[in-house]
């Protein structure tokens, strides 16, 4: 074997092998719902006439369209998007920060962390660089958990997307008992995540929603302005929509897409969407206002389950029992069209998203290390042994 094949082999077994070799086990924090004597309201002091419409998760042509996004040239997708009214406009290049536009207040930089078979990606919200390193199949919950702790110091807002999507990126059971990241992808144009948003609140993780096209073809209007994040915010800067966004100060949208939809229907469509109006709390009490009869209104608590409905209203409410741990709420105008806000939940202490950290568990994480070193050194070994000479 000549000498340069060797070499390339050797970088490659090493770069397959870095993920491995330095990511530990982690010890996870033992998941409670959310407890206490408080009731915690994202909505609250917000003012109805300050929505306004984003999306945080579109590919451009990037990579020299060898990405999934080579039909979408980045001026296009801004012309676009503000042809339809958003206000937030974020493209989420693989593993590039797209900097189209940077000189513009309501700039943020973005990117789509993770090249593995399983789609267990992520977004960076006010990314700060990219982060290259990647499990490229299989991932334990620790070496989510390893990526996601990678990332967290990296970017402002950290958001877990599309888990249902492919061979279900991010399972329930992860979603146990991952923490660290701020937002969950519960809307997705390719798959809706509404049960692995559940998972993570009933087991005391308070994640926002995030809802994105996630459109990898713009000349396809069944795939553009289809969800979007409506986040209230004063003024149109980037600090002020992240801060919005960390806050929950933000619902999901679903609208109604006819199947004769295109762009300049759309355009028109959008200036009559239905809004929030306010979503307050007194008390034990939660109301919820909405701009236009809804079909129903659904409030849904522990494990996904539906606690109340109450159909053809604009406003609904529901008191908290004892018994409830979160309560999120869907306002269905049919046809579906729907608005998703992001959970009421309960909390003690003086903030209601502190959350307790995944601690190191040394003594696996050195017999992983251990494990990892020595199939790769074998390798190495074997690689670069001298052949026996035949006798």
């Amino acid at each position: 074997m000549k000498l340069g094949f060797k070499i390339l082999i050797s970088i490659l077994l090493l770069l397959l092998f870095l993920p491995f070799l330095i990511s530990p086990i982690y010890n996870f924090p033992e998941p409670k719902p959310f407890r206490g004597n408080k009731i915690w309201n994202p909505y609250q002091n917000t003012d109805s006439s300050q929505w306004r419409k984003g999306n945080f998760q579109i590919q451009s042509l990037a990579w020299g369209g060898y990405t999934d996004g080579s039909n979408n040239p980045t001026d296009s997708i801004y012309n676009l998007y503000k042809r339809l009214h958003y206000q937030v406009i974020g493209i989420s290049d693989y593993m590039k920060i797209n900097n189209y536009h940077n000189s513009d207040s309501a700039y943020i930089p973005i990117y789509e962390h993770g090249y593995n078979f399983r789609k267990t990606h992520q977004v960076s919200i006010g990314a700060k660089s990219v982060f290259w390193l990647d499990f490229p199949f299989y991932q334990t919950t620790s070496q989510k958990q390893f990526i996601i702790n990678q990332l967290r110091p990296r970017t402002k807002l950290l958001s877990i997307v599309h888990p249902d999507f492919s061979l279900e990126g991010y399972s329930h059971n992860d979603l146990k008992y991952l923490v660290n990241y701020d937002l969950l992808e519960a809307l997705n144009h390719q798959r809706y995540s509404l049960s692995h948003w559940d998972a993570a609140l009933s087991n005391g993780h308070a994640k926002y929603i995030l809802a994105d096209d996630d459109a990898h073809d713009i000349n396809n209007p069944y795939l553009v302005g289809v969800v979007a994040t409506y986040i209230n915010f004063p003024s149109l800067n980037s600090k002020a929509i992240i801060e919005a966004m960390l806050s929950g100060k933000t619902y999901g949208f679903t609208p109604y897409t006819p199947d004769n939809d295109n762009y300049q229907k759309k355009a028109l469509r959008t200036l009559h969407f239905p809004m929030l109006s306010y979503a307050r709390l007194r008390g034990d009490t939660f109301k919820v206002k909405v701009s236009a009869k809804a079909k129903k209104i659904d409030f849904i608590g522990q494990n996904g389950t539906i606690k109340k409905t109450i159909n053809n209203t604009s406003q609904a409410a529901y008191v908290f029992k004892p018994s409830d741990t979160y309560i999120r709420t869907e306002v269905d105008f049919g046809r579906d069209e729907k608005i998703y806000l992001n959970p009421v939940f309960r909390y003690q202490g003086d903030n209601p998203l502190q959350e307790k950290k995944a601690s190191v568990n040394w003594w696996k994480s050195i017999l992983s290390y251990i494990f990892f070193w020595s199939v790769l050194i074998f390798f190495l070994l074997r690689l670069w042994s001298k052949p026996k000479s035949k006798v």
